[in-house]
């Protein structure tokens, strides 16, 4: 790892995002509380605060705490753990308050102080919503208070889930303009055939395919890392992937330490803050397109035109965020539609008939664009 790029970066790093997995926090063998996981995640963040670095936390571990303590109630259950929705929300409901007593005698113990933020995916398809999440968490770090986040799970569905903790620290890095997302993790960093790299300056879809899924508690698995790193190489956020089981792994992390993955870019991106709400935002459906439409999207730096659109899927309203897809099911991107699914079926199934002046011939404005 280049020594002298962490050096630079981290002078110029002030808002940090650290995400920690469920399998960090309680081990899926034993069922207890990973303590000295937690402590080291305490004893980064001193660190952290004491070089003046602002800090949020998106933790996992609500399902996982609930299933410990329905297990506490009856000893006879092996487990109560179900990939079930409807399980999996009620063990949320009574894990989230176990987690976050359990983080908040911890962390007092440790002079830190606390709070609660609950999120949905649909609360970030809102834009109105999405920015007023922004102002609550800024304000609570001004505040002194370190914001635990956590997707909230008690009511999200599968239609409306982040989908794991991975994306919803992205999407949280992102809106709050941080410089770094540490996602601590269970294993070394990204591997290849057995060997750890240590850096990544780019995320190709060959990568992709060394990168396992979850395992235990957790939902993400470094697959979801990965496609998180892509994705917060465009909005202009570092990701670090550090395991989160080795001591004083962020101290050893910003000494410069070998250790971990780090993805980054040698130039610096930025992107508009309407833009980065496009990249994160729940996409409602997908429009394919032609090979015309795609040249011009991605050579030309065009908008997309209704007469580009071969085939519709989801079910969308004007306003909403959609997937950009070509025909061989490749996404190009993502913007803001100008038309709702049902009148662009119809446009598609009848556009040799209907008068084509009633609908707009930009359905998704180059403004409102973002390529992969």
């Amino acid at each position: 790892m280049s020594r002298k790029i962490i050096e630079n970066r981290f002078k110029e790093i002030k808002r940090i995002v650290i995400k920690i997995g469920s399998n960090l926090i309680v081990d899926p063998q034993t069922n207890q509380i990973c303590e000295e996981n937690i402590q080291n995640l305490i004893n980064g963040i001193l660190f952290l605060k004491k070089k003046q670095k602002e800090v949020i936390l998106v933790s996992s571990g609500a399902v996982a705490f609930g299933n410990k303590k329905i297990k506490a109630i009856n000893q006879n259950i092996n487990s109560f753990f179900s990939n079930s929705i409807i399980r999996k929300q009620a063990l949320a409901s009574i894990g989230q308050i176990e987690l976050m007593n359990y983080y908040n005698q911890v962390f007092q113990k440790n002079h830190l102080k606390i709070s609660q933020v609950l999120i949905t995916a649909k609360d970030f398809g809102e834009r109105e919503t999405y920015l007023n999440i922004g102002h609550t968490i800024q304000e609570l770090v001004k505040l002194d208070f370190i914001p635990v986040i956590n997707e909230n799970d008690t009511v999200s569905t599968d239609e409306i889930k982040f989908g794991d903790n991975d994306f919803l620290s992205a999407a949280v890095a992102a809106l709050l303009n941080s410089q770094l997302l540490i996602l601590l993790t269970s294993v070394e960093g990204f591997m290849i055939e057995g060997k750890r790299i240590s850096n990544l300056e780019s995320i190709s879809p060959d990568l992709m395919e060394h990168a396992k899924g979850p395992t235990g508690f957790g939902s993400g698995g470094m697959n979801s890392k990965l496609r998180v790193g892509k994705l917060c190489l465009q909005a202009g956020v570092d990701v670090a992937i550090l395991p989160g089981k080795l001591k004083n792994v962020i101290q050893d992390f910003f000494g410069c330490e070998d250790v971990g993955t780090f993805i980054f870019s040698k130039e610096k991106k930025f992107l508009k803050a309407r833009k980065k709400w496009i990249l994160f935002s729940r996409s409602r459906g997908s429009v394919f397109i032609d090979e015309g439409a795609e040249k011009a999207l991605l050579n030309n730096g065009s908008s997309l035109l209704i007469n580009g659109i071969k085939k519709v899927e989801g079910k969308f309203l004007s306003g909403d965020v959609v997937e950009i897809k070509n025909l061989q099911n490749t996404i190009l991107g993502r913007g803001i539609v100008n038309i709702s699914d049902k009148n662009l079926k119809k446009y598609l199934l009848e556009k040799n008939k209907i008068d084509k002046s009633s609908y707009p011939t930009e359905i998704i404005h180059r403004d409102n664009l973002i390529l992969e």
